[in-house]
C-alpha cells in the first residue's frame, strides 16, 4: 500500500511540473507579440515633457538608408535625441538597392522591427500585414500621444484621408511637403546663353518650343563650329521619372501622369493613354524625334549621361531637359557654373489651346513611420515620432531632425535676412542639401514641412537656391496653369489587390513600349494604334480604372471625416 501511495504522489508531482511548464511556456511565447502591456519601467511622461520615458527603452528601427547619412548609430542626431528622450534605436538601415527585397523577406518570416520609417512599406503591404495583426492601428496613440501629426491631420486633410486603411484604421504617419517648387516635379529646363545668343525669345507653345530645338540643333549656339548641339534630351526609367521625355511633352495635349496612366475628370477616375488627344501629344514627340530634335538615348539612359551633355568639354552640348531642378542634369553648385544658366521653360500651349501644369499640390508620402505588434512601448513610440512633426520646435531646441544641429547644419538668420515670401527669415543654411554628413537622419524621418517653415529659411545663400529660384520659377511660370488631377496613392482591399493581380503593371509596361515605339517610328500611329488599343483591352485596362474608381470613392468618403 505505502509503495502505491509513493506512486501516486509521484504522479501528481509529474502532472503538477509538466502543466507548470506547459503554462510557462505558452507566456514565453505569447510575449513577443504582445503590446497589451508597457514594458517595464517604460511609463509614458505626459505630451510634451521630456524625456519619454524614466528609464532607458530600446526601440528596433527599420529604415532605407538615406545616401547624405554617413551612420545612424553614431549620428550627432540620434546621440542628442536619445538623451532628450531616454529611448535608444537599434538601427537597421538598408540601401535603397536592397530594401525591396530585404523587407519582404525579414515581413515573411515574422522578423519585425519595432518601428518602420522611410521603409518602402506599400499600401498592399500595409493592408496585409495589418490584416494578420503585424502592424497595429494607431488612431487612439495620435489622438491620446501625437499632437502635432493631430495638427498636420487637420491642416492636410488630404493627409489622413490616405493614411486610412479600408478597415478604418490608420497604420503608419505620412511625410508631408508644402513646397510649391516640388508641387511641380514635371519642369522642363532650357539653357538660356543659347537663348540670348540666337536672340530667341523664351517659347509658350509646342510650334515655338519647336522652332527653338530646330535653332539650337543648326545655328550652333555654342559656338564651337561643331554640329555637337543636342536640342533636348532625358533619361528614362523609374528613377527618373521627372526626366521622362513624355511628362511636360505630353502636357499641352493631355493631363498625363505616365506613373499611373489614370487622371481626375470632374471626380472620375480616367485612363489617359488610349484617348485622341494622348495620340496627338505621341505625334508631336514623334516629329521631334524624326527630325533629330531628341537625343536617341533619352529612352535608355540615367542622368550621369544628362550630366555629361552639361558638364563636358569646355561648353555645354544641350539645349532642353527635363528634370524637377537643375541638380538632376548638372553638378549642382559645380565649377563650371551651368546649372545656374538653365531656367524653366513655362508649361505649352497646345493646338487646342490647352494649357496647364502637371500639379500634386502638398507631397504626401505615406506610412512613413509604422510601429508593428512586437513593439513593447507603442505609446511611447508614438510620442518619440510625433516631435519630428514640429518643425518651429526643433528650430527652437537648437536640433533639427532633418537639417542638423544649430550652427552645423544651420543657424538663426542674420537680422534683415528675407525669406522666400519677403517676410523675415528665422533660418538659413549652412549645409547644401544632399552634403554627406553625420549630424542628422535628413529625409528619413516622417515630417510635415509646412509653408510657413519651408518659406523661411534665408534666400540668397547657394545652399537655398533649390527651394529660393525653384520656387520663384514654381510661382511665377507653372502656378498661373496649376492642375491638380493627379489620382492619390489609393489603398485597396485585399480583394480589390487579387483583382488587379499584375494588370497595373502589365499596363505600365505596355503604355512605355508602345510609347517608345510610336515615338521612335519602330511602329506607325495611324496603321498600328488600333493593334494598341485592342491590347490595352486585352490586358484590361477598363478593369484597371473600374477598381481605381472604387477605391478613389472611399478616399473622398475619408476626406470628408
Amino acid at each position: 500500500m505505502g509503495k502505491k501511495i509513493l506512486i501516486a504522489v509521484a504522479l501528481i508531482l509529474c502532472f503538477t511540473m509538466a502543466f507548470t511548464g506547459c503554462s510557462t511556456r505558452k507566456k514565453e511565447s505569447e510575449s513577443p507579440n504582445s503590446n497589451s502591456t508597457t514594458a517595464v519601467g517604460a511609463k509614458v511622461a505626459p505630451v510634451g515633457t521630456f524625456p519619454i520615458v524614466k528609464e532607458k527603452q530600446t526601440l528596433r528601427v527599420f529604415c532605407a538608408q538615406d545616401t547624405p547619412v554617413e551612420n545612424y548609430d553614431t549620428n550627432d542626431f540620434t546621440k542628442w535625441y536619445e538623451d532628450k528622450t531616454n529611448i535608444h534605436i537599434q538601427w537597421e538601415a538598408v540601401q535603397g538597392a536592397y530594401m525591396g527585397e530585404k523587407l519582404q523577406v525579414k515581413l515573411a518570416a515574422g522578423d519585425f522591427a519595432d518601428i518602420y520609417m522611410n521603409s518602402g512599406l506599400s499600401e498592399s503591404q500595409i493592408v496585409m500585414y495589418a490584416s494578420q495583426g503585424a502592424f497595429i492601428p494607431i488612431n487612439s496613440l495620435i489622438d491620446q500621444y501625437a499632437p502635432n501629426v493631430k495638427k498636420m491631420f487637420h491642416k492636410v486633410p488630404e493627409a489622413k484621408a490616405m493614411s486610412i486603411c479600408p478597415d478604418g484604421n490608420i497604420y503608419g504617419t505620412p511625410r508631408v511637403n508644402e513646397s510649391i517648387n516640388e508641387s511641380f516635379p514635371k519642369k522642363m529646363w532650357i539653357y538660356k546663353p543659347w537663348l540670348d545668343k540666337l536672340g530667341l525669345s523664351m517659347p509658350t507653345t509646342v510650334d515655338e518650343f519647336y522652332q527653338v530645338l530646330k535653332a539650337f540643333k543648326t545655328k550652333d549656339p555654342n559656338g564651337n563650329g561643331k554640329a555637337d548641339e543636342v536640342p533636348l534630351a532625358g533619361a528614362y526609367g523609374a528613377k527618373y521619372a521627372n526626366n521622362e521625355i513624355n511628362g511636360f511633352l505630353m502636357m499641352p495635349f493631355i493631363y498625363y501622369d505616365r506613373g499611373t496612366n489614370v487622371y481626375l475628370d470632374n471626380g472620375k477616375v480616367t485612363f489617359s493613354a488610349d484617348k485622341p488627344e494622348y495620340r496627338e501629344g505621341l505625334k508631336y514627340i514623334r516629329k521631334l524625334f524624326s527630325e533629330g530634335l531628341i537625343a536617341p538615348d533619352s529612352f535608355v539612359q540615367d542622368r550621369a549621361a544628362l550630366q555629361a551633355l552639361v558638364e563636358n568639354g569646355p561648353e555645354n552640348r544641350l539645349g532642353c531637359v527635363p528634370a524637377f531642378y537643375w541638380g538632376h542634369f548638372a553638378i549642382e553648385n559645380g565649377p563650371s557654373g551651368r546649372d545656374k544658366e538653365f531656367v524653366a521653360v513655362p508649361p505649352l500651349k497646345g493646338p487646342t489651346g490647352l494649357r496647364q501644369a502637371y500639379s500634386r499640390g502638398s507631397q504626401i508620402f505615406s506610412n512613413r513611420i509604422v510601429i508593428s505588434k512586437v513593439c513593447k512601448i507603442p505609446e511611447a513610440a508614438m510620442r518619440w515620432a510625433d516631435w519630428f512633426y514640429d518643425n518651429e520646435n526643433m528650430l527652437a531646441e537648437g536640433f533639427s531632425a532633418t537639417i542638423g544641429k544649430e550652427g552645423i547644419g544651420w543657424k538663426k538668420a542674420e537680422e534683415g535676412a528675407v525669406g522666400i515670401d519677403g517676410r523675415p527669415a528665422k533660418y538659413q543654411f549652412l549645409m547644401a542639401p544632399g552634403t554627406l554628413q553625420n549630424n542628422h537622419w535628413n529625409q528619413t524621418v516622417g515630417t510635415y514641412e509646412d509653408q510657413n517653415y519651408i518659406f523661411s529659411v534665408a534666400a540668397g545663400t547657394p545652399s537655398s537656391r533649390k527651394e529660393v529660384f525653384g520656387t520663384s520659377e514654381s510661382k511665377e511660370k507653372y502656378l498661373p496653369y496649376a492642375s491638380n488631377k493627379v489620382v492619390p496613392k489609393l489603398y485597396l482591399t485585399e480583394e480589390q489587390t487579387g483583382r488587379l493581380g499584375d494588370i497595373k503593371k502589365s499596363i505600365e509596361n505596355m503604355v512605355d513600349t508602345y510609347m517608345v515605339k510610336f515615338v521612335t517610328g519602330t511602329l506607325d500611329l495611324d496603321k498600328d494604334w488600333d493593334a494598341y488599343l485592342r491590347e490595352l483591352k486585352i490586358a484590361k485596362a477598363d478593369e484597371y480604372v473600374r477598381v481605381s474608381q472604387d477605391a478613389y470613392d472611399v478616399y473622398l468618403k475619408n476626406l470628408k471625416k
